[in-house]
C-alpha cells in the first residue's frame, strides 16, 4: 500500500494543523463540528463521536476536548466536571471508522497505555507534553530534559505563566509546521509535527508487520 492508497479520517478538527502532516500520508477527511477549509483535506460539518461517514479507512486521527484532564481548566476559572469526557467516545469511533487510531490529549487524560511525547525529546524549544493511545505499538521514548533557549522568538515561552508567548513564525518553527496557521489554534492545540511524524513511523510498521522492534521496546521498558 503506497501514500495515493492510504486513507485517514482526522476527529474533533475544526481547523486540522495535523492535516499538513498527515496528508503525505494519506488522503485526508476531517470532522469538525465548526470546520474551516484548509488546503490538505476534505472537510465534513459534523459531530464526530457519530459522522456520517460510509467508507472505512486506514488511520483515524483524534482530538477529543482535553479541558475536563488539562491542568490549565482549574486557573481558568471553570470546574473540570463541567467539561465533556469523550475519550471513550472518540475511541469507539476510531474503531468504528478506521484499522488503526491515534487519540491525543493532554497527559493526565484517561487514556489506555499512553505514549508521552515532549518537545525536549525532539531537541525542541518548546515542552509541550501531549498523551497518545494508540492501536499499535509504539516505543516509550526515553525522558529528556526541556531545551530552555534564552534568545529568540520563544526564549520566554513558560517563564513567569508566559504559555503561549512568541510570533506565529516561532511557533511554526518551534512545533514544524510551514502553512500559516491561524495563531490559537497553532500555539494551544496543535500536535507538533515531528511528535507526528514518530507516531505514524510506527503505524507504517504496523501496516508492513513489523511491530517486533516496538514491542520488545515496550517489553523492556514494562521490566522492572
Amino acid at each position: 500500500m503506497n501514500g495515493e492508497d492510504r486513507s485517514i479520517v482526522h476527529l474533533f478538527a475544526d481547523t486540522g494543523v495535523e492535516d499538513e502532516v498527515l496528508h503525505t500520508f494519506g488522503d485526508v477527511v476531517r470532522v469538525g463540528i465548526d470546520p474551516s477549509p484548509n488546503p490538505f483535506s476534505a472537510v465534513v460539518q459534523a459531530d464526530a463521536r457519530d459522522p456520517p461517514l460510509s467508507n472505512h479507512f486506514d488511520l483515524a486521527v483524534a482530538h477529543p476536548p482535553c479541558q475536563r484532564w488539562s491542568v490549565a481548566t482549574p486557573g481558568g476559572g471553570t470546574d473540570p466536571e463541567e467539561h465533556p469526557d469523550y475519550i471513550d467516545d472518540a475511541r469507539d469511533a476510531c474503531q468504528r471508522l478506521a484499522d488503526h487510531y491515534i487519540i491525543e490529549n493532554v497527559r493526565d487524560a484517561p487514556l489506555r497505555d499512553p505514549v508521552i511525547l515532549s518537545g525536549g525529546m525532539f531537541g525542541m524549544g518548546i515542552h509541550y507534553p501531549r498523551a497518545f493511545e494508540t492501536s499499535f505499538p509504539v516505543p516509550h521514548p526515553q525522558r529528556a530534559d526541556r531545551w530552555r533557549p534564552e534568545r529568540g522568538p520563544l526564549a520566554e515561552q513558560g517563564k513567569h505563566g508566559n504559555a503561549w508567548v512568541g510570533t506565529n513564525d516561532g511557533w511554526r518553527l518551534a512545533k514544524g509546521y510551514s502553512h500559516d496557521w491561524p495563531g490559537r489554534e497553532l500555539k494551544r492545540h496543535a500536535v507538533p509535527a515531528p511528535y507526528l511524524r514518530r507516531l505514524l513511523y510506527w503505524w507504517l510498521a504496523a501496516l508492513d508487520g513489523d511491530t517486533a522492534p516496538a514491542q520488545a521496546t515496550l517489553n523492556e521498558v514494562s521490566q522492572p
